[in-house]
């Protein structure tokens, strides 16, 4: 609670008793009740994601803390800050086949940036003694990279300590508010040099090309887009890839990159990248087939992201200073001379991508069966400002990717992209949602909502609204497009994994309002409606997996016969 931390995500056990009971005596603490621990850690992740603070997990011994392992794997590689607080049976009960006692030292192996035991509670560990270990584990949630720090705490019974007359000894909280280790903040050291150098020698057509950055730079960014006057390639997990706030973006990049088109062929001769990797496999195969003469990563870690194995350059610096440092230094070189980049070039394709999009969008909007694109699209362009955006995996985020529209509201936007799991996503976005006190559009396929069902309840209870997009297809969707799909006497049964279930019933278990549209216009009226009701709600949209292809092989076609080239 001194670090600011305000969300404690406790799952019920015996054992963590000494733990729980310290929230529940901390009139300062918020305490968020979680049966399942997987639910419980993807919705930690979900709000640390959102304020930058780690969340608190604080469970029972045994399996309970195995169930945290998906989402701290997930904070590791995305690097989001958590606190786990795991509960453990004493020394003398381990090894011996005593009831819930596993191995639990080291139990995330390297996912974790430190892992400490300090022993069953006694004298000769003291309060100070305490307090620093408390003080060291946030800071190394941050520092020197942000990610999950485990801390295992062995209780004896009874769980409080008792006094004479048998009853429970009260402490009383500390009126100290500062935290009792100071700990200074590291700083990089902006390298100018480097920078000047890299501004001074930039060819006049480069590409700027941006992944998952922190919210806290995008506006520089955005100013460094319109400085700089490349063509920017906004990633969906950027948060510059919705609305139209980004200057100079190729909204359609991705469709332009396919391998049959002349665009892909148009050559540059730099690639900036600013933070994590994207999310299009056709950038990424640019990179490795097509690498520009200079290839430039700007990143605030030092971890290593190069798929391609072909950026010659990282510069490893805070992003919001260095692109205000490399605006100022674009600025008083403009004054000198101007260079010419191929930027509306790319910017007139985008564009016959859209208006093309938009023909195919108005053409499928009363039919019976919805186009998963064109829904998505649709989507996209109706979010109220107001609201965030959670991407699932697997098929959502690649198809929000392609054919999300830049022509809706600029909204935040979140992904688990990380790992790129297709569990706990409904947690992770109640987190979000709680995270950033606002409401939240979750769009998931059926399988990720199969997978996560316990947490419908996490819906029903969220105090900002939650407005869950399933989009059902009765299987593995995204398979559909992979080579194995030709080979059908087996398909189906391993990969396609049909079923024939809903989600009516669960979501009136729960109470929650649910609509099942038949067609993106009925969708559109009922979405806009519920945004309006302040209350979550789920929308279950029934797809043909089979039809995905075929209608990204219409587009296809019809993307085939443009003409790119400015006229």
């Amino acid at each position: 609670v001194r670090h600011d931390t305000e969300c404690f995500c406790i799952s019920p056990g015996s054992r963590s008793t000494p733990l729980t009971s310290a929230v529940a005596a901390n009139p300062k603490a918020n305490a968020v009740i979680c049966y399942d621990e997987r639910a419980a850690a993807y919705y930690a992740l979900g709000h640390a994601r959102a304020t930058g603070l780690p969340a608190v997990l604080i469970c029972t011994s045994g399996t309970a803390a195995a169930n945290y392992l998906p989402a701290v794997i997930e904070a590791s590689v995305e690097q989001i800050p958590l606190l786990l607080m795991t509960a453990d049976r004493p020394p003398e009960l381990q090894d011996t086949g005593a009831n819930q006692a596993v191995n639990q030292t080291h139990l995330f192996g390297t996912h974790v940036r430190w892992y400490f035991d300090p022993g069953c509670p006694g004298s000769e560990f003291s309060a100070e003694a305490l307090l620093t270990t408390i003080d060291h584990a946030i800071f190394k949630t941050h520092f020197p990279l942000s990610g999950p720090v485990h801390l295992n705490f062995p209780f004896r019974e009874p769980f409080f300590d008792i006094d004479d007359h048998g009853k429970k000894v009260q402490y009383k909280l500390t009126s100290d508010k500062k935290t009792y280790v100071r700990n200074s903040v590291p700083r990089k050291i902006m390298p100018v040099d480097e920078i000047k150098e890299l501004i001074k020698n930039r060819p006049g057509s480069g590409i700027l090309s941006i992944g998952r950055v922190p919210r806290d730079s995008l506006d520089s960014i955005r100013m460094l887009s319109a400085e700089l006057d490349w063509p920017v390639f906004a990633d969906i997990t950027s948060g510059l890839r919705l609305g139209n706030k980004c200057p100079n973006r190729i909204t359609y990049y991705d469709q332009l990159l396919h391998e049959e088109l002349d665009t892909v062929n148009w050559e540059t001769e730099a690639i900036w990248h600013i933070g994590f990797p994207p999310t299009s496999k056709r950038w990424l195969t640019c990179w490795v087939q097509k690498p520009a003469p200079q290839m430039v990563w700007i990143a605030d870690h030092s971890e290593r992201h190069d798929q391609s194995n072909h950026f010659r350059w990282k510069i490893e610096t805070d992003i919001d200073e260095f692109c205000h440092y490399a605006v100022n230094v674009l600025k008083l070189e403009k004054k000198k001379y101007k260079r010419k980049s191929k930027k509306e070039d790319w910017l007139y394709a985008s564009k016959i991508v859209e208006n093309l999009m938009d023909e195919h969008i108005n053409s499928n909007v009363e039919k019976k069966q919805i186009d998963e694109f064109c829904l998505v699209r649709r989507l996209t362009e109706i979010i109220p400002e107001d609201f965030a955006f959670f991407i699932g995996n697997s098929l959502p985020v690649r198809a929000v990717d392609m054919f999300g529209s830049g022509k809706g509201a600029d909204v935040a936007t979140a992904l688990n992209r990380g790992a790129s799991g297709i569990d706990g996503l409904i947690a992770s976005a109640c987190g979000y949602s709680a995270g950033l006190k606002q409401p939240v559009t979750l769009l998931i396929g059926d399988l990720s909502a199969i997978h996560d069902l316990n947490s419908f309840k996490m819906i029903a209870e969220s105090e900002m609204p939650v407005l869950l997009v399933i989009i059902n297809n009765h299987g593995g969707g995204i398979f559909s497009f992979l080579p194995i799909s030709r080979q059908k006497e087996m398909f189906e049964m391993f990969y396609g994994t049909p079923h024939n279930l809903d989600f009516r019933a669960i979501s009136e278990m729960f109470e929650l309002e649910y609509h099942r549209p038949e067609s993106i216009n009925s969708f559109e009226e009922a979405f806009l409606m519920s945004t309006q009701k302040n209350k979550s709600a789920v929308f279950e949209i029934i797809t043909k997996r089979d039809q995905n292809p075929k209608q990204l092989d219409e587009f296809k076609k019809k993307l085939m016969k443009c003409d790119f080239r400015p006229k």
